[in-house]
């Protein structure tokens, strides 16, 4: 198997023979893309004959040689990596400029990234800080079965629209539960939803779990996110839905963030050894969540009568 640079080197010399003839005259170019939580490789695909202001499909060579590591099949993974890009096109704009942001403002959207990992992209965009993370704004593209498109608002963006960050906020608030409106589900309910994804035929949700109308309101496990599973920890933004699941639960609840795409919601008093949890949650992140996909090692109190969120690494510093 070949090593990292083996593997660039030959990409680098050869993608190009996987893509239809159509792109026979184009190059590849290689350029540091700044990620949630990482910078990576992106191999851009560019005509000859096309100036800076073409929207070229991007590949990354970090991920992609993830792949050839798991799958150990070189020319499968060039070739499936193809098909990918080929599909991508089809949602790109043919010129930077041919995007009228002042239209799009129905599809700006929340994000929350954590504040610590993500330095140098925060730099760049408009944000706000919230508790231990940041809030930085999308803008939406397209909403399809199979994935969300969409891309970061920087402050060159910002700045062409004369969007202040306050204006970004206000245009995020309504538009973020309107374009993915919240859910929150029991977790056994969340878990017959992927088996049923998978078309699982052998699944029964009451064989699976009995006891899911017998387990006592404080003793249930929710899993917040939205209806496209696609940044859901924005839900933190709203602490008004936080509290309708609290009410279910019937106490103040823990939220701990699993992910940049949705949280898990359970009661402070059924759970009470906080660093327990928030060593499940960093033990979480390092072994099963994507480094671009992690959203925090912290996890957070939700109180019922404040109806307030906050983070309990600054609950443990006020009390030392």
């Amino acid at each position: 198997m070949m090593d990292y640079e083996q593997f660039k080197e030959r990409v680098l010399s050869e993608f190009i023979d996987y893509l239809p003839i159509e792109y026979s005259d184009c190059r590849l170019e290689l350029h540091k893309v700044t990620k949630i939580n990482e910078v990576l490789t992106g191999v851009a695909i560019v005509p000859e004959n096309d100036g800076d202001r073409y929207a070229a499909p991007t590949f990354y060579l970090e991920r992609l040689y993830e792949q050839y590591r798991d799958a150990g099949n070189f020319e499968e993974c060039l070739s499936t990596q193809s098909e990918i890009l080929m599909q991508s096109v089809n949602y790109l704009p043919r010129d930077i400029g041919d995007m009228d942001f002042s239209s799009m403002t129905g599809r700006i959207v929340f994000q929350l990234v954590n504040r610590l990992r993500n330095t140098d992209m925060i730099a760049n965009c408009p944000h706000r800080d919230y508790l231990d993370l940041t809030v930085v704004y999308r803008m939406i593209t397209d909403i399809l079965p199979d994935g969300v498109s969409g891309f970061l608002i920087n402050d060159n963006i910002a700045r062409s629209e004369h969007w202040t960050e306050a204006e970004l906020y206000d245009m995020a608030l309504r538009n973020t539960p309107e374009l993915f409106p919240y859910i929150a589900l029991r977790i056994e309910e969340m878990m017959g939803r992927i088996m049923s994804r998978c078309n699982n035929k052998d699944f029964v949700f009451d064989d699976m779990f009995p006891e899911f109308n017998r387990t006592p309101p404080r003793e249930c496990v929710y899993v917040a996110s939205n209806d496209s599973e696609y940044l859901g920890a924005t839900v933190l933004l709203y602490p008004e839905f936080i509290k309708a699941v609290a009410g279910k639960i019937g106490t103040d609840c823990y939220l701990l963030p699993s992910s940049i795409h949705e949280i898990i919601i359970l009661s402070s008093g059924m759970y009470k050894e906080a660093g327990r949890l928030a060593e499940l949650v960093r033990s979480t992140n390092e072994s099963q969540v994507s480094v671009g996909d992690r959203l925090s090692d912290s996890i957070y109190l939700f109180s019922r009568d404040k109806g307030s969120i906050q983070c309990i690494d600054y609950l443990e510093r006020e009390a030392l």
